[in-house]
């Protein structure tokens, strides 16, 4: 039988260290996807996930469980990648044909014209701001609701919503910009 979240955060602020690995072991991934979808980076991302976990040991007693433990976790996530974005010169990525052409290795238009559309949306994404981003990531990628989204950045729903409507707004904008370059 599987132990839920709640029951192992319970044992693992009673000092069992199994309890705390299992946590780990079930949110690693989720935690180092969030962190790689806002960094595009694979080495800072891992070292996110590292600093996520050794950060919510630490402070597990500070852990109140008004929102879920993934729900804390992600927040963790988000800052620390607000904060590592702020110190590093982000990664631009420029739309460009000999990378579709190495990508598809000569395979169909169709094939090509998914990678073009990828490369786009990941140079587009890599130009946001990382608060943009990271709503981005949240909302559109992992789908989450606005009132789990509103736990993890600290803000109210309303100002979540407000927040991600401009974030897709800039996004939006950069996409016709890269789109209007092509032409």
């Amino acid at each position: 039988m599987s132990m839920s979240d709640t029951d192992l955060v319970k044992q693992a602020r009673a000092g069992d260290g199994g309890a705390f690995d299992r946590l780990v072991s079930i949110h690693q991934e989720r935690v180092f996807a969030l962190a790689y979808r806002i960094l595009c980076n694979m080495e800072d991302a891992a070292d996110v996930q590292q600093e996520t976990f050794v950060r919510a040991w630490r402070f597990l007693h500070r852990f109140r469980g008004d929102a879920g433990f993934s729900t804390w976790l992600h927040r963790i996530t988000v800052n620390l990648c607000l904060s590592r974005k702020r110190r590093i010169v982000p990664d631009f990525v420029p739309f460009d044909d000999d990378l579709i052409e190495r990508s598809t290795g000569g395979r169909t238009q169709a094939c090509a014209d998914r990678v073009a559309t990828a490369v786009v949306v990941r140079s587009a994404m890599a130009e946001l701001p990382t608060n943009h981003r990271a709503l981005i990531v949240l909302r559109e990628i992992e789908e989450r609701p606005f009132e789990e989204i509103a736990k993890i950045l600290g803000c109210s729903v309303g100002s979540a919503r407000a927040r991600s409507c401009k974030a897709r707004k800039l996004l939006r904008d950069r996409l016709e910009a890269c789109l209007k370059e092509e032409e």
